[in-house]
């Protein structure tokens, strides 16, 4: 029986009872944990996905097709990533570090490439050289960078002191694409699926890999529509259209649920926060005075947030980080209790005080902000604009709220500088913890300048310290290093201000088994999903 992780609270022991009773009337144990999967020519699947959100290039020659931000299983790294953010092995059998700053890795024998290609560290070689032609991305890949020391054996040399790297290259964006192929018009890689065909802002197809190193899929093909709209996933799972929805709204699951489908709920993996811009840029000021900031720390009543906007589906967590992947050390991390008192006394002790609309005012100056909301989507944050600008209005700040229509036009906006608060759902996409703070915020920046370093980065103290998370060789010091980051960018200088620990919620037909919600939605894996009898 599938076990489902879920956050929500108000299921009852009769609801769990039904749902174990239907299980067990869809068929016999199967010894994966389900029931007898349908003969395999009827295996074929439809998974209704969010937009189309894949690129062409970016910077190297490789693109983003069936790659990210939606992983359909094609691809694969050297290492793969678990639930528990734990590295394992894949195109890699084994790595080990060697001083002072080159890791060696032991490839898989016996792997092939879709198109009959062998894998050895040619391909290896190949992969990790376009990434450094975009820029080396988290790993720091240089051109001289990656070594062949034998046909199995590949040493990776990042350009700065780097611990972190079978951390890093769990992420999709590191994942081995076969030599001589063009990654936008045929992907080509050694997964457990392989591509069939794609149609932009419609569909991507795949179909089983029945030379797959591994073990074998039981779904025959898999056809991902691109559904944009929440409301228009929910409808064509209701009409059987598709077999699963990722990224169902929390408002949709109870009646769903009530009808009969199997919602599969990962641990927190995302987050929702604020970034505040306190350059002073483009005339965007306001945000300068530290004292602003914390107010609107404190103005959030993050309760209301989790059980009225996100219906549960969410945690209080005060990091960007989800604090299980930093232990202990996550206590580090103060955060915000809501408490408008404090807020208003912090916003009068900077000068702002109450005007007749009510809306605080010094030198005739209204306070007010622009919120962009954008990342990844500004339909993604729902009803979160609204009510932001509810809190905030309700301790004398006015909030305009900006949506824009795509990511370019969101880091369109950042490069002028253009916003105050800036609304964002990021992602925990690989397993080292400081991976978020040190792609955003660290003034070097993972990617190099990425947009957000000029408008929010502290610099200082900060930098030195996520230069020591990075090269690190002790994990618990990783972990200590990087709450002392957060705490510097949440509770001291407020550039940060967490709303929640964000879970992606999952329907399915009942019949449809085998899938486990990873914390990120990039580490889905299909390849243990069937339909059932």
């Amino acid at each position: 029986m599938r076990t489902s992780h879920t956050l929500r609270t108000g299921i009852t022991t009769l609801s769990l009872l039904l749902v174990f009773v239907a299980s067990c009337m869809r068929g016999q144990p199967d010894g994966r944990g389900g029931t007898q999967p349908a003969p395999p020519e009827e295996q074929e699947h439809v998974v209704g996905a969010g937009a189309d959100r894949y690129t062409s290039g970016g910077g190297s020659d490789q693109g983003t097709i069936g790659l990210y931000p939606l992983n359909i299983n094609i691809f694969e790294g050297l290492v793969r990533m678990d639930a528990q953010y734990n590295v394992l092995p894949s195109l890699a059998t084994s790595w080990e570090f060697l001083p002072p700053n080159t890791w060696r890795f032991e490839l898989r024998r016996g792997v092939r490439f879709h198109d009959g290609q062998r894998f050895d560290a040619e391909a290896v070689k190949h992969t990790f050289n376009l990434v450094a032609e975009g820029g080396g991305g988290t790993p720091g890949l240089g051109e001289d960078s990656t070594e062949i020391i034998d046909d199995y054996t590949i040493e990776v040399t990042p350009m700065f002191e780097n611990r972190r790297l079978p951390q890093q290259l769990v992420h999709p964006n590191y994942f081995i694409v076969a030599p001589g192929t063009e990654p936008n018009d045929d992907p080509v890689g050694t997964g457990p699926f392989k591509f069939v065909s794609y149609r932009p802002q419609e569909e991507i197809v795949v179909a089983r890999n029945d030379d797959y190193w591994g073990e074998l899929p039981t779904l025959r093909r898999i056809t991902f529509r691109f559904i944009p709209n929440d409301n228009g996933r929910r409808l064509a799972l209701e009409a059987r259209e598709v077999d699963m929805a990722l990224d169902i709204p929390p408002d949709a699951v109870g009646e769903l649920e009530a009808r009969g489908f199997t919602v599969e709920v990962g641990e927190p993996g995302a987050y929702e926060a604020i970034y505040l811009n306190k350059s002073g840029r483009s005339g965007y000021t306001i945000l300068t005075d530290e004292r602003v900031r914390h107010a609107i720390g404190y103005a959030i009543d993050r309760e209301a947030l989790v059980e009225g906007v996100f219906e549960g589906y969410a945690a209080r967590e005060q990091t960007m980080v989800p604090s299980r992947l930093l232990g202990e050390a996550a206590g580090r991390i103060e955060g915000y209790e809501h408490d408008p008192a404090q807020a208003e006394a912090l916003l009068e002790e900077a000068g702002w005080m109450p005007g007749p609309d009510g809306i605080r005012q010094k030198g005739g100056e209204p306070l007010r902000l622009e919120l962009i909301a954008g990342f990844p989507s500004a339909e993604e944050h729902g009803a979160v604009p609204e009510f932001l600008q509810d809190q905030l209005r309700r301790v004398g700040i006015d909030v305009e709220i900006i949506r824009t229509p795509d990511t370019a036009s969101y880091e369109a906006r950042l490069d002028r500088f253009a916003g105050d608060l800036w609304l964002e759902q990021g992602s925990q996409n690989d397993a080292n913890p400081a991976f978020l703070p040190a792609l955003l915020f660290w003034s070097i920046g993972l990617f190099g300048n990425i947009g957000y370093q000029p408008v929010f980065a502290p610099k200082g103290r900060f930098d030195e310290v996520i230069a020591r998370a990075v090269a690190t060789p002790d994990e618990e010091e990783l972990k200590e290093l990087t709450a002392e980051a957060l705490h510097i960018l949440i509770d001291q200088e407020a550039i940060v201000i967490p709303l929640a620990g964000v879970v992606t919620v999952n329907v399915l037909d009942q019949n449809v088994e085998g899938f486990e919600a990873a914390p990120s939605g990039l580490h889905n894996r299909y390849d243990t999903v069937y339909i059932a009898e």
